[in-house]
């Protein structure tokens, strides 16, 4: 048996085949650009994630048996904002989690609405 784990991250995507003991096969990485537009913003395009996905598991799969891959694992970067149209294509960058465009509305949050009271109604709608 085989299992492949696809971890996307902020700079590249890593890719790793193994067998059912934990014996890593192979590992790929394929990187792709990070954008920062204005200071402090920082972006990427989610299509070139989909590039590097397809293929790099075209590279980590092309020498094996592929009807021993029983699974597949995914991981991904920290939260980020990606806006689809009504037709689920991407129309902008995606936001990435590092940016810090907000922070004059996250510093005003946190000195004038204060962060315990911030954090008590992060539950209250649950």
């Amino acid at each position: 048996m085989l299992y492949i784990g696809v971890d996307l991250g902020t700079s590249s995507i890593k890719l790793l085949l193994m067998d059912e003991l934990g014996n890593i096969k192979r590992i790929i990485i394929r990187e792709y650009p990070l954008y920062f537009p204005k200071t402090g913003w920082s972006e990427q395009n989610p299509e070139d994630w989909y590039t590097a996905l397809v293929k790099g598991m075209q590279d980590l799969t092309k020498d094996c048996d592929k009807s021993l891959i029983k699974g597949i694992s995914f991981s991904g970067q920290m939260h980020g904002m990606v806006i689809l149209d009504d037709k689920d294509q991407v129309i902008r960058p995606a936001i990435l989690w590092n940016d810090g465009r907000t922070q004059e509305e996250c510093d005003y949050f946190n000195h004038e609405v204060g962060r315990e009271r911030i954090s008590s109604l992060r539950y209250a709608a649950f």
